[in-house]
């Protein structure tokens, strides 16, 4: 932590101090109009998505919460309650409340879930394409309910500013949205105790921001609500210069958190959308970044096909958490496809492969009209994003014979405490055809299951090599990591048949060993090559964990087959090592396809006593083609 960090905390706990007494007449808002412009009318919109719009809306009529795979009724809404446990948050001093302590309150992720308000903005977009009522009166009924228990700097929702910018965002769209509707001038007419909460929160975002080593994805999701919320209320002589700096910190920090190559720099795919997701909402608001923030946003938005394989799949590294910036479309609506939808828009591109209902409304409401079409770049053979580590291995021969493998051998993560990272150095995933063989198990909790977070973000959970039982990296609690393991790509060689990937890392330095790693897919075959430079007697572990809908079982001694939909994956072990199948009921075997959810799978392990120097090759080869 730098100096300057060291003093801001210093004079943040200073202003909790003061703002522990209750907050003082500067944050009441004078009466201000807020001028609303005219009903939206939207067009040619898709049927089937705003069919399922609808029948979400619906749901949401009946407070049932459908985040995170759930379907949980909560009559009536306490806005402060895990809805999964019934626990609650105490409604005391925001910044006073261990949101970490799951045995306390619960599961902060789910009571911040419901609070970020996007079943709201799925309720608004419902009536502004029914007319219907009802809609409207639950928006409104809704709002003013987290308002009357959520007085400021009150619980557990004035805790984290990016909340609040989530929300104001969600708040922005209802407002637009309900345009026309009896609820309209209810919520948002001049002295409405909404506009005042508006004022509120974008102010507390103002003033907590983060800074520092907590400078990452959180910083962007409240520039971009602060951005975007005081651009459309204006309601305060603060509004415009918040504004301003609300824009000129988010374009840099898009640079500033992004790899020249595009990738986020969080090591976590997920909050590669995530980030996205508010720099295209934001840039489609304003119409006015810079050329660096646009060009970085363009980079972000063109590695999402180059990182998808043929049947669709995105990489799932680091966590993941389903985060989002907006929700305007029933909860099946997939991120990446709204973000390539509105940005193929914004950046004037080829139409995306699908047209989704976000991409179609905020382009409509924004007047988003590409004047040109330009082509996207190809994506056929091998990748690399050298300064991400993030490496494509492809062997492209037709859509059922492609094999596509996706390596890390990058930074451990962004920032000092890398909360996102996995201690995943070396690891790689494989499908075959566009069926996925072999996954990253994913990531499942953050505070509820503390044995369950450090398993999921721990080195045994990946397709690497685990020494001594030992994480790569060490974990300081849920979002921290005390040590970075150093990764160096030694070589990188694609061809047009597939591609060759060299690389080590130090992550073992303390058991004084290297783990080095060469990947070479050529035709149907990986072969995988280890060595462990070191000395003495260590334990040596490689494991390789399958997709659930993979059948998986040892063949010989040492080879075993993983078979999917007529499919076949055998891998040959190398000599010396002792394998087993790992699968729920003998410690081991288990992924987690969203955030909340977990099922077992099964996990390839070989390991044996091993004396360093060692090397290990495993071959990989995809059988049943024709």
């Amino acid at each position: 932590m730098s100096l300057d960090e060291i003093c801001h905390r210093a004079r943040f706990a200073a202003r909790k101090r003061h703002w522990r007494r209750g907050p003082d007449a500067s944050w009441r808002l004078d009466e201000a109009p807020f001028p609303a412009e005219g009903k939206i009318v939207f067009q040619n919109l898709p049927a089937a998505a705003t069919e399922a719009l609808r029948a979400e809306a619906k749901r949401y009529l009946d407070h049932r919460w459908l985040f995170f795979g759930l379907d949980i009724k909560e009559e009536p809404i306490n806005w402060h309650a895990d809805p999964v446990s019934g626990k609650q948050a105490p409604q005391i001093f925001g910044f006073d409340i261990n949101h970490r302590d799951a045995s306390a309150i619960g599961d902060v992720k789910l009571i911040w879930e419901k609070n970020r308000h996007h079943h709201l903005s799925v309720l608004a977009a419902a009536y502004a394409l029914t007319g219907d009522e009802r809609f409207s009166d639950e928006v409104e009924r809704q709002i003013l309910s987290w308002i009357g228990q959520n007085p400021l700097f009150s619980g557990v929702n004035w805790t984290h500013p990016l909340e609040q910018g989530i929300r104001l965002i969600s708040w922005v769209w209802c407002e637009r949205l309900l345009r026309d509707s009896n609820a309209h001038s209810r919520l948002f007419a001049a002295g409405s105790p909404v506009l005042q909460s508006i004022y509120q929160q974008q102010r507390f975002i103002a003033e907590t921001y983060c800074r520092g080593s907590s400078a990452n994805n959180h910083l962007i999701g409240e520039m971009a609500g602060l951005l975007i919320s005081t651009g459309h209320f204006v309601l305060a002589a603060e509004s415009n210069e918040w504004r301003r700096f609300s824009k000129s910190v988010l374009e840099e920090e898009l640079v500033k958190q992004t790899f020249p190559s595009g990738l986020n720099r969080e090591q976590a795919f997920d909050y590669h959308l995530f980030v996205l997701s508010f720099g295209l909402l934001a840039l489609a608001e304003t119409k006015d970044f810079g050329a660096p923030a646009k060009d970085i946003l363009q980079k972000m938005l063109l590695a999402i096909p180059v990182l998808t394989d043929c049947g669709g799949h995105l990489p799932r590294y680091g966590d993941a958490d389903e985060g989002k910036a907006l929700q305007l479309a029933a909860s099946a609506e997939a991120p990446s496809e709204w973000l390539l939808d509105l940005g193929s828009r914004l950046f004037g591109l080829e139409p995306a492969p699908k047209r989704t209902l976000t991409g179609e409304m905020v382009s409509q409401y924004c007047g988003i009209v590409p004047e040109s079409r330009a082509a996207w770049p190809s994506h056929d053979g091998p990748a690399a994003f050298d300064d991400a580590g993030i490496y494509v291995l492809k062997s492209s021969r037709g859509a059922r014979k492609d094999i596509f493998a996706l390596a890390d051998a990058g930074p451990h993560g962004y920032l000092s405490i890398a909360p996102h990272a996995h201690a995943d150095a070396l690891s790689f995933t494989l499908s075959a055809g566009g069926l996925e063989f072999l996954v990253d198990p994913g990531t499942f909790t953050y505070y509820g299951e503390p044995d369950w977070r450090r398993y999921f973000r721990g080195t045994p959970a990946h397709n690497t090599v685990t020494l001594d039982h030992r994480d790569q990296s060490d974990q300081a609690g849920a979002m921290m990591w005390r040590r970075h393991t150093q990764t160096t790509v030694l070589e990188w060689k694609p061809g047009s048949g597939g591609a060759i990937l060299r690389a080590r890392h130090d992550g073992y330095r303390r058991s004084g060993a290297v783990h080095e790693r060469t990947l070479e897919l050529g035709g149907n075959r990986l072969r995988v090559s280890d060595t462990l430079a070191g000395s003495g007697r260590h334990h040596v572990e490689l494991r390789f964990h399958f997709h659930p809908a993979c059948a998986v079982e040892l063949t010989s001694p040492l080879t075993a087959v993983a078979m999917r939909q007529g499919r076949s994956l055998r891998i040959t072990l190398p000599g010396g090592l002792v394998p087993k199948i790992l699968h729920a009921e003998n410690d081991g075997g288990w992924y987690s396809a969203g955030f909340m959810k977990k099922e077992p799978a099964f996990t390839l392990a070989a390991a044996a006593d091993v004396r360093l120097p060692a090397a290990l090759e495993t071959l990989i080869e995809v059988l049943n083609e024709d």
